[in-house]
């Protein structure tokens, strides 16, 4: 009984240490940078998250609405997020890379309603890197 004691209070501890490493990676509150846009979600980005192995999430898009979509990342050398917004085709449609530029977000007026399919991943190999995408949207853009 004793070790199961140990064992969950150990846990509790690594979890709680992560959970604050985690929050610690972005500074203030992301989801304040989307203004007038009205939150809909909220996706955690990690180091595991390299090109060819890149979190994707999807989102139905409505006609007439423009979307953001925040790239918060910790902003460390050699090691930027780079978010894909495709199409439901999976159609590269916007990205917040440019040649050599990193935007911090994605603005999007969608012009059909479908799925639209967000990816996310690292450039660079940093094992440290950590950030949130941030989904929002707005009918008055």
């Amino acid at each position: 009984m004793k070790k199961i004691i140990q064992l969950s209070v150990s846990l509790f501890l690594v979890l709680g240490f992560n959970a604050k490493l985690n929050a610690q990676c972005i500074q203030g509150e992301c989801s304040k940078k989307l203004g007038e846009f009205t939150f809909i979600k909220s996706v955690n980005v990690n180091s595991a998250c390299i090109e060819g192995k890149a979190n994707q999430f999807s989102y139905v898009f409505s006609q007439g609405s423009t979307y953001m979509v925040l790239a918060c990342d910790s902003e460390k050398k050699g090691a930027r997020m780079i978010v894909n917004l495709y199409d439901r085709e999976k159609n590269l449609i916007a990205t917040n890379k440019n040649r050599k530029k990193f935007y911090p977000s994605i603005t999007f007026p969608c012009g059909a309603t479908g799925v639209y399919y967000i990816e996310s991943f690292y450039e660079g190999n940093s094992s440290d890197a950590c950030g949130l995408n941030v989904l929002g949207f707005s009918r008055t853009h």
